[in-house]
């Protein structure tokens, strides 16, 4: 259960958290921000590996990682944050969130999102359309995360209202949070990563793909800790073991986005 819900550190529950706080400490770095697999796969090389420190992960969402940044309650977030009107991931987010401050943006993963449904699609989800089909039960994500903007950003773009949307204020926090429910009969779709689905039996209907970028501001940049982050992403270890699960892309994965 904690593994699903976003803590894949069975042996380490205490470095997966949702206080919103400073959990660095003289031996780790932490990292606050999206969840994603490739960030507990990342966290698990480092610490699992002879590095001298521990990466340990809070799993707030996008925009509450780059505010966590701003005000140095985390040395490292991850995001996939859509703007509509530019037609680009991250930048502009960071770029007003972040300000007068030298940053940089690195790419950890591109991936998949859309529906996931119970095995058969039985209800027949297909698009974004359907997302308003009467009766169905939904499962949302919750403030401030990537895929909620998405989410939010569709209903406004089509004049949806939100009490038309069975389950709206039915919120999880992880990928996996939203395919239990899926799975468990409490919900009938939902939007989350291709592997979740997989990894619970169900289907997948693709909306979009993604780039998830990890930013660091650039007082980081030149740490030894930063360093041995970049050394495990772009190690073919690592790469491999992402690409181990449907739905991921490391074709980007290292290559630095955008710097101030």
């Amino acid at each position: 259960m904690q593994y699903l819900q976003g803590d894949s550190g069975e042996k380490r529950p205490q470095e997966h958290s949702e206080a919103h706080e400073d959990v660095s400490s003289d031996n780790g770095f932490c990292f606050m921000g999206s969840h994603d697999l490739s960030v507990e796969l990342l966290a698990e090389f480092l610490n699992h590996s002879s590095s001298t420190f521990s990466l340990k992960t809070v799993f707030k969402g996008s925009m509450q990682g780059l505010i966590a940044l701003y005000h140095r309650e985390a040395q490292v977030t991850g995001i996939h944050l859509w703007d509509k009107k530019l037609q680009e991931y991250n930048i502009p987010f960071v770029e007003h969130i972040l300000l007068a401050e030298a940053y940089t943006v690195v790419n950890l993963v591109q991936r998949s999102q859309g529906w996931i449904v119970p095995a058969g699609n039985k209800h027949n989800i297909k698009s974004w359309e359907d997302i308003s089909k009467k009766g169905l039960r939904f499962v949302n994500r919750q403030r401030g995360s990537g895929t909620r903007l998405r989410i939010d950003q569709y209903l406004m773009e089509n004049e949806i209202p939100i009490r038309q949307i069975h389950g709206y204020e039915n919120e999880e926090k992880t990928h996996w949070g939203v395919a239990l429910k899926v799975a468990n009969g409490e919900a009938d779709f939902g939007i989350g990563i291709q592997f979740a689905a997989q990894r619970m039996g169900l289907d997948f209907v693709p909306l979009f793909k993604e780039r998830f970028d990890l930013v660091i501001l650039q007082e980081t940049a030149e740490k030894p800790e930063w360093q041995q982050i970049q050394a495990v992403i772009n190690s073919s270890a690592y790469k491999r073991a992402v690409e181990q699960h449907i739905g991921y892309d490391t074709s980007l994965t290292g290559k630095i986005v955008s710097g101030s």
